[in-house]
């Protein structure tokens, strides 16, 4: 007993003078089992969980949908659930795991299709960037993932649980519950932890190579551009595209995000599926400028898809698109539908497309259309059209200081069905049809055209096409109304085969020409078969 206590004693003193010393810094091994239905939340990084939507290699958050109970982006796919996850055509699935410590983990539950419909889903797991595990899940047959029993871990160690589509998407609903048992260090509170600094300002762009596009490879960066679209839209960021070529294998659509290259010259983005290779702008305020935009190879243009446009600007409002260069399209180069409103599209350069240059329809309004080129196009060089199925009539369009044709296979400006339209100072040379046309087409069922202002434009050789036999500017209606429509100050030169002409079997009421000159005429100066013809100090007619 004295010495147990002499030893007691010894050992205090050694304790009191640092002699001795013990390190607590080992924390108690823990077990625990993370099972993804039971722990399922609706929120991010509660017990260890979050659930994300994965483009290349850019991984964004889901939100959680309280009714459905599920997480998913706005649109309705990729989704992620207690038991189940789905992928989207852009987006994958993701549910990750994240190690509270150091110490090795096991991974169990099977894998399987809710049906054994659809071309199947890619199921993976990852450690961190490595990929653990991946096969192909083609039926409701339970897949067991393998090679995944013991992995080591760190605290912060990433474990993703990722659904990838195959093709398509349809019957793409995937069961999986993984499991993970964890065996390691506790997750005791760190020591020595820095005050948190406060965040920089956020950048007001968002390089694509940040998210994985790199230029001048020839590979597909789509996934690349997804992602960051997505990205910027959640931040309010500009994505900037920066000098270099680079390439798209689908459709991307700008919901609400601006984007910009550093000039036509410099950025380059090249469609590589012809048939789905429009970019596409929706929602209000987007800006897209400064690059080419060009199809690597083109197809027939078919039923005008518009999935095969350059651009497609679909419903949105206060949009612009300036500084662009657009290259053979098989379809419309830039195509403004669905209502789309106070738009201006400026200082483009548009050439060499399978259908119009620039098309305005389906009750689109208020478009300022500007100081563009528009060369060698497939059919009309800048249109607005108004079809009887539309919702209502594409109106207040003004279509100014622009410079037409060069080969373009049918008419220069052409407004068939329309209100309120403005067609002021542009030059417009060498097209196949009329230069300016003013239509009401039975053929295509247009609506009526009411007030056209036709002002100090120069329309020069125009209506070459040898079958048509179009004069410079015509007036045409096969069916319906037109009227008010006025010309002033135009300069008609070089006509192919006549220079005015007025006719069809619809109603035309008011046309005006004031102070117009025609010049350099081969045949006939004018040819009014129909309408009600104002003239006022004219040369030439």
């Amino acid at each position: 007993m004295k010495q147990n206590r002499i030893l007691s004693c010894l050992l205090a003193v050694a304790l009191g003078m640092g002699l001795l010393s013990f390190s607590s810094s080992a924390a108690p091994e823990v077990t625990r089992t993370y099972q993804a239905s039971q722990d399922f939340s609706g929120t991010q990084g509660s017990n260890q969980w979050s659930y994300q939507r994965l483009s290349g290699t850019v991984y964004l958050d889901l939100d959680y949908d309280e009714q459905g109970k599920q997480w998913k982006p706005d649109s309705k796919y990729p989704w992620v659930t207690a038991t189940g996850m789905h992928p989207g055509q852009d987006f994958d699935a993701v549910r990750k795991w994240v190690s509270p410590g150091k110490g090795k983990i096991r991974i169990t539950g099977s894998v399987s299709k809710g049906d054994s419909q659809g071309d199947g889903v890619l199921a993976t797991i990852k450690r961190n960037t490595v990929t653990l595990w991946s096969s192909e899940i083609h039926s409701a047959n339970p897949v067991h993932p393998t090679g995944v029993d013991s992995i080591d871990v760190d605290q912060g160690t990433e474990i993703y649980f990722i659904v990838n589509r195959i093709n398509r998407i349809n019957n793409d609903h995937t069961n999986w519950n993984p499991t993970i048992h964890y065996e390691g260090s506790s997750t005791a509170p760190l020591k020595n932890v820095q005050p948190v600094q406060a965040k920089a300002p956020l950048a007001s762009e968002l390089s694509v190579q940040s998210c994985g596009a790199v230029p001048n490879d020839g590979k597909d960066d789509y996934a690349a551009f997804v992602a960051c679209i997505a990205k910027a839209r959640s931040t309010g960021q500009t994505l900037h595209v920066p000098e270099g070529r680079y390439h798209l294998s689908n459709i991307i659509t700008l919901d609400g995000v601006s984007m910009k290259g550093d000039g036509m010259a410099s950025t380059v983005i090249i469609s590589t599926n012809p048939e789905r290779g429009s970019i596409d702008i929706k929602g209000q305020g987007v800006k897209v400028s400064g690059f080419k935009h060009v199809y690597d190879t083109t197809v027939p243009r078919g039923d005008g898809s518009n999935e095969k446009n350059s651009f497609t600007v679909r419903g949105a409002t206060d949009f612009e698109l300036s500084g662009l260069h657009v290259v053979k399209s098989s379809t419309a180069g830039i195509m403004v539908r669905d209502g789309s409103s106070d738009g201006v599209i400026a200082h483009n350069i548009v050439e060499s497309t399978g259908a119009d240059g620039i098309h305005v329809t389906s009750a689109s309004h208020n478009i300022r259309i500007e100081n563009n080129a528009v060369k060698a196009t497939g059919d009309d060089g800048i249109a607005v059209v108004s079809y009887s199925k539309d919702s209502g009539i594409s109106h207040d369009v003004s279509i100014s200081n622009n410079n037409i044709g060069y080969q373009s296979k049918a008419r220069g400006i052409a407004i068939v069905g329309g209100q309120d339209v403005q067609i002021e100072n542009n030059h417009i040379q060498d097209t196949m049809m009329a230069g300016i046309y003013i239509s009401v087409e039975k053929t295509y069922d247009t609506r009526n055209v009411e007030r056209i202002t036709v002002k100090g434009n120069t329309i020069d050789h125009s209506g070459i096409d040898v079958v048509a036999k179009h004069p410079n500017i015509l007036v045409y209606a096969s069916q319906g109304i037109i009227d008010e429509v006025r010309f002033t100050g135009n300069t008609i030169t070089n006509a192919a085969f006549r220079g005015i002409g007025v006719w069809g079997t619809g109603q035309i009421k008011n046309v005006y020409y004031s102070q117009n000159e025609l010049v350099h005429l081969k045949n006939g100066a004018t040819t009014f078969t129909s309408g009600i013809i104002h003239l006022n100090d004219n040369i030439g007619f």
